[in-house]
């Protein structure tokens, strides 16, 4: 490892730490939010990404029964280097009570050691996972929500668009293998035909992932706070801010900038900055129900608030919601004294809109 990604490594192993301490603060005072009921862990060729599922307490009678609950599938926030999946814990307890469905938190893969696209990948692949497990954890694949909080706000935006991706490849292999097979046996019924192919096209795990995520259906998107353009500098965007001194210090957004992408070319991928993906693209991979909540004094605001007109204009049902005098993830604040009231009335609101959609 390069000295420079050395130290944003040691940087991150840092502040990690100190995370974990803020957010035992955050979960310390009551009501006490629920431990995950059970983890999964796939792997990966570097690495591996675990599935925290919480689950309502009437998730092991469904099972038997042989029902299904809608999914939520949230990424945690923590500019692609920190946090974890359990961060989100309060929010889980928000939707395990007002809707039942099952949530699963995604611990993806994280910078520096994992920069992108692994982070989008292993979305990707999570969601793969669910679908081909459907069955056996009781899940309805067919209503899926997407979350997720800063980072994983971009996240829950770039993963559709990925796995829009994925499957298109997959699709033109299953063509590919399809016609291949066809001369295959078109070559079989001529003299001296030639051996079959047996290029890569004749292995069939990637016909198989693309049939375990057919029946996938996302049908929401709530977003908070998620940053949507790595292109646009830091500097101007906190120069911008409504409240300059509220947003993220420079050395937090240098080492999740600096760890998640360093290579500047990639950060005008739409699977880093969903800012640079085409109308087409949006309006084919996004589900048509998306909602945003977004901080008034977050430097991230005016990108949020033009997305949010970008995805109207191509007829989505976006609903907006700034929250003032909010610095972001102001609902991850430590403090032990915190008005978490306020905070539990949003995410309430969301889990009612999220309710609805599910038809639960």
């Amino acid at each position: 490892m390069p000295s420079s990604r050395w130290w944003l490594y040691v940087q991150a192993v840092v502040w990690r730490f100190l995370m974990r301490i803020g957010m035992f603060l955050h979960d310390v005072t009551p009501p006490r939010p629920p431990r995950p009921a059970f983890v999964r862990t796939i792997p990966t060729g570097s690495g591996q990404v675990r599935l925290c599922f919480y689950t309502p307490p009437n998730y092991l009678n469904i099972r038997k029964e042989g029902r299904r609950l809608p999914v939520v599938v949230n990424f945690h926030g923590g500019g692609f280097t920190l946090g974890c999946p359990t961060d989100d814990s309060r929010w889980a307890q928000c939707v395990l009570g007002e809707v039942g469905a099952v949530l699963v938190s995604v611990g993806y893969r994280r910078a520096p050691e994992h920069p992108f696209p692994a982070a989008v990948d292993d979305g990707v692949l999570a969601l793969q996972y669910l679908a081909a497990h459907a069955v056996e954890l009781g899940l309805d694949v067919s209503r899926i929500a997407l979350s997720g909080f800063s980072a994983g706000g971009n996240l829950a935006i770039t993963v559709p668009l990925r796995l829009r991706s994925i499957l298109n490849e997959q699709q033109q292999q299953q063509h590919q293998h399809q016609q291949q097979q066809q001369q295959d046996q078109q070559d079989a019924l001529e003299p001296h035909s030639s051996p079959p192919n047996t290029g890569p096209y004749d292995s069939t795990q990637q016909l198989v992932s693309a049939a375990s995520t057919s029946e996938l259906n996302i049908v929401a998107l709530f977003c908070w706070y998620p940053i949507l353009d790595f292109e646009e500098s830091r500097d101007h965007r906190r120069a911008m801010s409504l409240m300059p001194s509220k947003t993220l210090p420079a050395f937090f957004t240098d080492l999740f900038d600096e760890s998640y992408l360093p290579t500047h070319e990639e950060r005008i991928s739409p699977y880093a900055s969903p800012v640079h993906a085409t109308d087409e693209i949006l309006a084919d991979a996004l589900p048509h129900d998306i909602f945003f909540f977004i901080c008034e004094w977050d430097m991230l605001l005016k990108e949020g608030q033009v997305f949010v007109r970008r995805l109207q204009n191509i007829n989505k049902h976006v609903r907006a919601m700034m929250i003032e005098k909010a610095p972001h993830a102001w609902d991850k604040s430590p403090n032990p004294f915190r008005d978490q009231d306020s905070v539990d009335i949003l995410y309430r609101d969301a889990c009612a809109d999220m309710k609805h959609i599910f038809g639960a």
